[in-house]
């Protein structure tokens, strides 16, 4: 096995289709300069292939039309380009190679009939880049919280971004409260907790993988239900800094990708438990 992969990376080749690539790529940018008409162009195509993507139809390339069109709205005004949107088009990437269109989509009931699809076994892979995807982000926003408004005794980031005029979402006399002071640096210390805490994330993965093998350890981090733990404080924060500041896109982006911390035969049973409430077969 292990001859075989180092022989698989190192087998070699006529340069004819990498030439080719060489060629086209730079083409492209020839083909779309960064115009308005470029923008507007690209805006609708975007919303055409989100559409698309939502929808599963054809959804490995409307994933890479998406990516495409994206990076080109961002090459038109990089300024706007923050790192929501990077996260954005990772995402994207990942699902266009992974089989995100094998179920609940307008593929799988074109392909099998039914929209849930028919459950044939996908890589799992690109779900767990995902999940290491969100560790990465909470885990590097964390080690990047070092000024003072973030560390102990101060504690006071998200009550001066609460005040900050670009992002504070209310101008109201409850939010000078020494109530609310003392409740945002609260919030402050879990969150930076919570951030430092993701590779926690991964060591749930490993005990709910390892589940058969003995330790008291593993056993511990499963009755502890640390995955879900962290995922329902993830939720809580980004909802409540949705509803306190102004984020635009960023508290909704990052809860998209919270469904890849769910196994898929957890979705499935949830299915069966609502079809048992309404008296329906399992």
């Amino acid at each position: 096995m292990i001859r075989w992969w180092v022989g698989l990376w190192d087998r070699r080749e006529a340069a004819d289709s990498l030439a080719m690539v060489r060629a086209l790529v730079p083409w492209l940018f020839t083909l779309a300069p960064p115009t308005a008409d470029t923008a507007s162009v690209a805006f609708w195509g975007a919303v055409v292939a989100s559409a698309g993507l939502a929808a599963g139809i054809a959804t490995r390339l409307s994933a890479v039309v998406l990516v495409l069109l994206l990076a080109q709205l961002a090459l038109i005004l990089p300024a706007a380009d923050r790192g929501i949107d990077m996260l954005i088009r990772n995402t994207l990437l990942v699902l266009a190679c992974s089989g995100a269109g094998r179920a609940w989509s307008v593929d799988a009931r074109l392909r099998t009939g039914r929209w849930a699809g028919d459950r044939r076994p996908i890589p799992s892979w690109p779900r767990y880049l995902l999940v290491v995807q969100l560790v990465l982000l909470y885990g590097t926003a964390g080690m990047q919280k070092v000024a003072s408004s973030w560390l102990p005794p101060d504690w006071s980031a998200l009550w001066i971004a609460l005040h900050d005029p670009h992002f504070g979402r209310f101008d109201a006399d409850w939010t000078w409260s020494p109530g609310m002071y003392q409740a945002s640096r609260l919030a402050t210390a879990v969150t930076w907790v919570w951030e430092w805490a993701a590779p926690l994330v991964l060591v749930a993965f490993w005990a709910r993988d390892t589940e058969g093998r003995p330790g008291r350890r593993r056993a511990a981090l499963r009755r502890g239900h640390i995955l879900a733990l962290y995922a329902a404080l993830g939720v809580v924060f980004h909802l409540g800094t949705h509803l306190l500041l102004r984020l635009g896109i960023f508290p909704f982006a990052v809860l998209s990708l919270y469904p890849a911390l769910v196994h898929p035969d957890a979705w499935a049973g949830l299915v069966t438990g609502i079809r048992h409430l309404r008296g329906g077969p399992p």
